[in-house]
């Protein structure tokens, strides 16, 4: 049975070229709204979005972390937060008192800021627009924070980039279901399943000119984008700012 809802969730793909077209404040409304009504813990909505519209600030986003394409031609930029400060201020003004550590204030807002940021890229998409996911604000949490003026307990998220498509890429491969599907039990997927699965996305991937040159499949592509004591010294970098924002002790 057809359904657009599905349709629209099926058929997205990241958008990487984008149009010279400004987005209206009237969809990026729209947008922030369905974004808002995601799912959420207990009501306590923590998440926040930071609109970026001052060109100087992008020129400050790229020195932090770095210039892609996409990101130059992206005409809209929100930065989604996950944020317990807010609710933390409504707690100590109804004089609700609870006890939040790190972890505590790390899971929920995280897990909520994620939902809404998936909501808005498919509200993006029903509404004609293109959408893709920026998440290297990981690489420069805290100075993206302080560049924003984020108060403790807002963390940046992820950047999500709007505009009107200027491309029509192929949708990417995907694990087949019986990797992904467990019923009642966790089994992990047979060597060999893996192997067909990886041959055949790699495949599917070089007929779309997915990898840049030099790289040939998902395994190259891989250990470009994590080699070792780069994604030490990252993870090191990312308990400092995530303890300096107060989501980790």
């Amino acid at each position: 049975m057809k359904n657009s809802t599905l349709d629209t969730i099926l058929s997205r793909r990241s958008i990487r070229k984008f149009r010279r077209k400004q987005v209206s404040r009237e969809l990026i409304d729209q947008i922030v709204e369905a974004g808002q009504r995601a799912p959420t813990a207990c009501g306590m909505q923590t998440y926040s979005f930071m609109l970026i519209t001052d060109s100087g600030l992008r020129k400050e986003i790229y020195k932090l972390i770095g210039k892609q394409s996409c990101m130059e031609q992206a005409p809209t930029w929100i930065i989604v937060c996950a944020d317990m400060a807010r609710q933390l201020k409504l707690f100590d003004i109804l004089g609700v008192k609870t006890e939040f550590g790190p972890l505590g204030k790390f899971i929920p807002t995280v897990v909520d800021a994620g939902l809404v940021a998936e909501n808005m890229v498919l509200a993006a998409e029903a509404l004609g627009l293109g959408s893709v996911f920026i998440g290297s604000v990981w690489n420069a949490l805290k100075r993206i924070a302080d560049l924003l003026g984020l108060p403790k307990n807002v963390l940046p998220l992820v950047l999500v980039c709007l505009g009107y498509p200027d491309e029509s890429p192929p949708l990417r491969p995907r694990w087949p279901r019986e990797a992904v599907l467990h019923e009642n039990r966790y089994v992990m997927p047979s060597e060999k399943l893996m192997r067909d699965y990886y041959e055949k996305a790699n495949k599917e991937l070089r007929e779309m000119r997915y990898f840049r040159k030099g790289i040939n499949n998902w395994a190259e592509h891989w250990q470009a984008k994590f080699p070792p004591q780069e994604t030490k010294t990252w993870e090191e970098d990312l308990r400092r700012d995530l303890k300096a924002l107060g989501f980790m002790s």
